[in-house]
């Protein structure tokens, strides 16, 4: 069987002991299947990296070399005998700076012959080794952590050693704080005693917190709300009768509200349900007692004490006042909010006991309350005589007096502070997601998506306002170069140092700086003419020139320098905003044809 169907095999069966065995066995002839078969021996299997051409058959050196050139792992040959360095391929010299010298490689300058005999001597009555960990040092001042892998080999009829070095597998930070971002807002929602559910745009179920499971558990489906029925509902509030896990009959109040994606398109629904029995119970029976209130005296006061005695076993707050703000009843709970006990409470006028901002704000909606006969539901902040900070829920209802038939104002207030709290974690958490999705994680000055999305809207903005636009594109003058002598890791640390500089210079609120890609970052200039964005770029190089980062390998100078793009327009209704950044492009083109670390500007009066 030909290699190419043992790999065609290996896929089917997807497992690492095939994939070993076909690598082992293999006489691969091309260099781009035997990459693919690392690649995916790879992603099976990280433990298989150093040792993946173990028994891979060296028919001959140039077959090997083809088929070593193609390796994503860095692989060298040493003599056994002395350490010296018979070849390197192109990964290895990447990776540690090994140089060809036309048919010879030679070491870096940190490392000799002689050490690398010393690291294999204690191999030497050994076949091979794996996953031999060693920070190499480069330079004075930078090293690397390499894992490095052995195979004794018979090259050019001496012994010699076959080695693989790589860096080993970091953890995906981004993606680790992501998942724990999402542990915590699952956290968050089990935490809730509501019931919540989220659908797709199918209104198929997509996830679900504890308390709906529990509720619902073995009929999930009772515990949906259709779409149509609650957009019939008011406030997108829908009332159902249920029975809960123990048999009792229970009145849920669910409100479903549409999750928006980023691009402002619908994603599904959210649906959060809360037990209102105690509740809804609770006020048909204070409305019926005030109703039979109408029959008799001696029935008003039989409802009176029935009254009296909902409004000591409620635990929240619950109060009554006349036409005239007179408090006539409460609970203890309610005069407590309110820094009174019950005695000292009733009878005594609104205004008196509420703040004067307060005051004016209730004493609108109560009006409100008794001149039209309804609902009306309110939040209120309260800090108790101890120092308590609560939310309270308020329900304001009107009432009519049998006795004198005069309207006054029943209020019921529920603590939905854990609710608050939680509200505010969510806010917290969108927050924090939304600076992640517009900051560039290395230069943490905002990314392309942030500079496309902010370029969009202040766009439109001068095309109505027809104020001057300016854009600024800005490349970091030879930067591969400077990656490939010091390192991708300084290279890193300069573009977060250039990013500083750049933050520096952007003085107002509106204007922005983002990294474009790369090595190159843009200014957003709103409200900002040509000459305007010329003296931002004149600052710029001012003040990189000031910063002095080194830069031994530019062509212009011998620290980091910048080419400079500047395009200014009047925007029109028939222009296009990838007009001006065309511009910029051509303008940032002229600046390197001209020798770079300078500026160029067009506007949309020059012909470009």
């Amino acid at each position: 069987m030909n290699c190419s169907r043992r790999f065609i095999l290996l896929i089917l069966f997807f497992s690492p002991s095939a994939c070993w065995a076909l690598i082992s066995s293999a006489d691969f002839d091309s260099p781009i299947l035997m990459f693919t078969a690392v690649i995916l021996a790879i992603s099976i299997g990280g433990a298989f990296l150093a040792l993946i051409l173990h028994n891979i058959r060296l028919s001959s050196f140039k077959k090997i070399q083809a088929n070593l050139n193609y390796l994503p792992v860095g692989a060298v040959i040493v003599r056994g005998n002395d350490g010296s360095l018979l070849y390197a391929n192109k990964a290895c010299r990447e990776l540690i700076g090994v140089r060809k010298v036309g048919n010879s490689y030679i070491y870096p300058d940190h490392i000799e012959p002689q050490m690398l005999y010393d690291f294999l001597r204690p191999y030497s009555n050994e076949t091979g080794f794996r996953d031999w960990g060693k920070e190499l040092i480069l330079s004075d001042r930078l090293g690397i952590k390499l894992k490095i892998s052995g195979q004794r080999i018979r090259f050019k009829r001496k012994m010699a050693w076959l080695l693989y070095l790589y860096e080993p597998q970091q953890h995906n930070v981004v993606q680790s704080k992501i998942e724990q971002e999402q542990r915590v807002f699952q956290s968050v929602l089990n935490s809730l005693s509501e019931l919540v559910y989220f659908q797709d745009n199918a209104e198929r179920i997509i996830g679900t917190n504890k308390a709906f499971d529990r509720f619902w558990r073995g009929r999930l489906n009772d515990g949906l709300i259709d779409s149509e029925e609650a957009s019939h509902s008011t406030n997108n509030s829908t009332h159902t009768w249920t029975t809960s896990p123990d048999g009792c009959s229970r009145l849920l109040e669910t409100n479903k509200t549409l999750l928006i994606g980023d691009n402002g398109e619908v994603i599904g629904t959210l649906g959060i349900s809360h037990d209102v029995t105690d509740w809804h119970e609770m006020q048909e029976s204070l409305k019926t007692e005030i109703e039979k209130r109408e029959v008799t005296e001696q029935t008003l006061a039989q409802r009176n004490n029935l009254l009296d005695t909902i409004l000591s076993a409620s635990q929240d707050p619950i109060g009554l006042f006349n036409q005239h703000w007179v408090y006539v009843g409460c609970n203890e709970s309610f005069a407590h909010s309110l820094g009174y006990t019950t005695e000292t409470l009733l009878g005594k006028v609104v205004s008196d006991v509420l703040d004067s901002d307060k005051w004016e704000l209730c004493r609108l909606i109560d009006e409100e309350v008794m001149a039209k006969g309804i609902t009306i539901k309110t939040e209120d902040y309260v800090i108790l005589e101890d120092g308590t900070p609560i939310w309270y829920e308020v329900a304001k209802s009107p009432y009519r007096d049998p006795t004198d038939n005069s309207v006054g104002v029943l209020v019921m207030a529920r603590d939905v502070t854990e609710r608050k709290a939680t509200e505010q974690q969510l806010a917290d958490a969108i927050m924090d997601l939304q600076e992640l999705s517009f900051i560039d994680s290395l230069t943490k000055v905002a990314n392309r998506r942030s500079f496309d999305e902010q370029l969009r809207k202040l766009w439109h903005g001068h095309v109505r306002e027809q104020q001057p636009l300016t854009l600024i594109l800005c490349d970091i003058d030879y930067f591969k170069a400077f990656n490939d002598n010091y390192g991708h890791q300084q290279g890193d640390i300069a573009l977060q140092e250039v990013a500083k500089v750049l933050r520096n210079v952007v003085q107002r609120g509106t204007d922005e700086v983002a990294r474009y890609g790369g090595e190159e970052f843009a200014f957003l200039l709103p409200n900002t003419d040509l000459k305007g964005g010329e003296i931002v770029a004149a600052n710029i190089h001012q003040e990189l020139a000031t910063k002095g980062l080194t830069h031994g390998y530019s062509n212009v100078a011998n620290t980091l320098t910048v080419s400079l793009g500047i395009a200014s327009v009047i925007p029109l209704p028939s222009q296009d905003y990838g007009d001006l950044v065309g511009m910029a492009d051509v303008a940032l083109y002229k600046a390197k044809a001209a020798g770079r670390n300078c500026s160029m500007s067009i506007s949309d009066n020059d012909d470009f």
